[in-house]
């Protein structure tokens, strides 16, 4: 999985200790509104959330080791590699995502145990 994916990504590398976001959220919704019309059902949606802390990079054929940088990535709340050709060892640098609410490595090549601080 190339490292220059997630090298650039220097915003999500910072929270506020004491609100435990990402340093650059402020006020994090826009006041505008959306109306998304899904299988005949409308919902209408009054703030949008501006900023996001979610990666999926699921099914789309990386291979490799997963790169040790994800771990600087601390803003993270969901990180999906699921369905890759990620191969071994899962990087000990997964334990810095300490605000991580969901991780899914699965369909992958990956051996050891996922790290003890998530």
């Amino acid at each position: 999985m190339p490292t220059s994916l997630f090298q650039h990504l220097k915003a999500m590398r910072t929270i506020d200790q004491t609100s435990k976001k990402p340093s650059y959220l402020g006020d994090s919704y826009c006041y505008d509104s959306v109306t998304v019309s899904t299988k005949g059902l409308e919902l209408e949606l009054g703030r949008i959330l501006t900023t996001f802390t979610t990666i999926d990079l699921s099914n789309n054929k990386f291979e490799g080791y997963i790169p040790s940088i994800m771990g600087d990535l601390i803003a993270l709340r969901i990180l999906n590699l699921s369905h890759n050709g990620l191969q071994g060892p899962i990087t000990p640098s997964l334990g810095s995502l300490s605000l991580v609410e969901s991780l899914d490595l699965s369909g992958n090549h990956l051996v050891g145990e996922i790290p003890r601080q998530l």
